[in-house]
């Protein structure tokens, strides 16, 4: 962990790795291949822009980048709604997009770390926010129309953190009655049922995330911080932590976004960490597993360099803990950790502690196996079903991409079964050199592969299939010389199951065969 005062061992790569993400025109995007195609500016861009901000700020790195290109590309998306009434303005994540919540938040935290807050009217920007507060106290987003108008503790922490960033967070423009409102919609969004927080009231719990949100819109209260133990009331602290550590810890000892599950989240682990240090309650974190599992985020060179977002929780999660250090806890590890040197007790304690890791590390080891296709090395279906569940959460465009090759049976049976394996293992090897880091490759069954490619509307998803048709036409392999692919291609609809995606992009590959095959359709 990063000691005050010092610069983090993997300061020096991960802001490298950050300063080369940053296009010309200003916004920050994961694969810095891709900035000459159109596809690098889209409604995640300045989402991206606003988690290496902070990863940079965080590193005190700030003065490595062009901070004017950052500020000229935000106010390009500044604008008042276009039904507006009197002085309001916020941000939009693209030109021509609409103005919403979670943008305006994005682009306000931007111009804060990058003291540029007087570039824009903040306070026309504040009267925008509370526009968009309900009589229930809470907030709503037409960033996500799939709440329509409700509201949800999602919006609520948005609007409050971006008024918390503006200086706006005062009796003058929130005034008491509004906040209390606030309380009231977040004390009514506790279920009783599992002990945490759900999107809205009377809805489902559904993920750790709202644990969050629903703090952070009520601990920058003023009526709160001069109230005491209000924040730990509404939030149950007690009972939330216990839920917290049961229902969505894993067994590596960090946290998921849904609850009983095993997939270790980041950003789950950032989130419930965040919380708890803020108030007080980092006991109830388990530490070193922590910090062991951020580890497994880091390269070869210890820096962190997978994609933006989780470089920006890993070393925000990381300058969390470091206040830790000579917490009483901390300074038991280190204790327990000498007297094992010189006392059989601790021998045996470090002994079982191994076991479990090893136990843990072969549960992983299976779930791996489970979601690799064994011939090809690839994902499975399993494993591209679920990336898409989690996928949802955060891209509002996605494309599916369905391919097979032309011909197999034939290939089967005039080269024999080994020759047609040999085909589909060069294949994948062809494919995945050749689909954007960000994209999840899959055998989807036989002969027939899937490509889930987040953040990617339906021309650009085309441009991608008919790149790979044209790649595989012009390839030699090995044990059958020349081959072809026919590509279907769907993008989502609103709240689209994947079942119902596969089944129009399995439509548009069967209409590729139907119009003579070594093509690509898109429905």
């Amino acid at each position: 962990m990063p000691i005050q005062g010092k610069t983090p061992t993997y300061a020096s790569g991960t802001i490298q790795w950050l300063v080369k993400r940053l296009h010309p025109d200003g916004y920050f995007v994961n694969n810095p291949d891709l900035f000459d195609e159109p596809t690098t500016l889209n409604r995640e861009s300045v989402r991206l822009t606003r988690f290496a901000i902070e990863a940079l700020a965080e590193l005190d790195a700030l003065d490595r980048i062009d901070n004017d290109a950052v500020v000229t590309f935000l106010l390009k998306n500044f604008k008042a709604p276009s039904n507006a009434i009197g002085n309001l303005k916020g941000f939009s994540a693209l030109p021509n997009s609409s103005v919403n919540i979670r943008a305006t938040l994005d682009s306000v935290i931007i111009l804060d770390k990058l003291d540029a807050l007087g570039t824009i009217d903040t306070e026309a920007v504040a009267q925008l926010i509370l526009a968009y507060q309900n009589n229930d106290g809470g907030f709503w987003d037409p960033g996500y129309p799939e709440f329509g108008q409700q509201s949800t503790v999602k919006a609520t922490a948005f609007a409050v953190q971006a008024l918390h960033h503006m200086g706006k967070l005062n009796s003058q423009v929130v005034n008491q009655e509004h906040q209390q409102q606030i309380n009231r919609f977040v004390e009514n969004s506790w279920s009783n049922d599992t002990n945490s927080f759900s999107p809205f009231p009377g809805h489902p719990v559904i993920s750790s995330y709202d644990a969050h949100r629903a703090w952070f819109s009520i601990h920058h209260l003023p009526i709160n911080q001069k109230a005491g133990d209000t924040v730990r009331e509404i939030l149950h602290i007690e009972e939330l932590i216990a839920t917290l550590n049961s229902t969505f810890k894993t067994t590596e000892n960090v946290y998921s976004e849904e609850g009983h599950s095993e997939q270790n989240s980041l950003k789950a682990t950032h989130l419930v960490v965040w919380m708890l240090k803020e108030m007080g309650r980092l006991d109830a974190v388990s530490v070193p597993d922590v910090v062991q599992f951020i580890k497994g985020y880091q390269d070869p060179k210890g820096a962190f360099t997978s994609d933006i977002y989780s470089v920006h929780s890993a070393v925000d999660t990381l300058r969390l803990l470091s206040s830790a250090r000579m917490t009483s806890q901390l300074e038991i590890y280190r204790l327990l950790f000498y007297a094992a040197l010189v006392t059989a007790l601790i021998s045996i304690l470090l002994f079982l502690i191994l076991h479990r890791k090893l136990k843990s590390q072969k549960h992983s080891a299976l779930v791996r196996r489970a979601q690799t296709d064994r011939l090809t090395g690839l994902h499975n279906r399993e494993f591209l079903e679920q990336r898409y569940f989690s996928y949802q959460q955060e891209y509002s465009d996605m494309a599916f991409i369905l391919l097979d090759v032309d011909h197999f049976k034939s290939i089967n049976d005039n080269h024999g079964h080994l020759a047609g394996d040999d085909v589909l293992i060069e294949l994948s090897t062809l494919l995945n050199n050749n689909i954007r880091k960000t994209d999840t490759l899959a055998r989807w069954g036989g002969e027939e592969f899937a490509i889930l490619c987040p953040a990617t509307e339906s021309e650009h998803a085309q441009t991608l299939s008919e790149k790979l048709r044209s790649l595989i036409e012009q390839h030699h392999f090995q044990a059958v010389n020349k081959l072809t692919c026919s590509f279907g291609v769907a993008c989502t609809l609103k709240n689209e199951s994947l079942k119902d995606l596969y089944a129009r992009a399995d439509k548009a590959l069967y209409q590729s065969k139907r119009d003579g095959r070594n093509k690509v359709t898109c429905l």
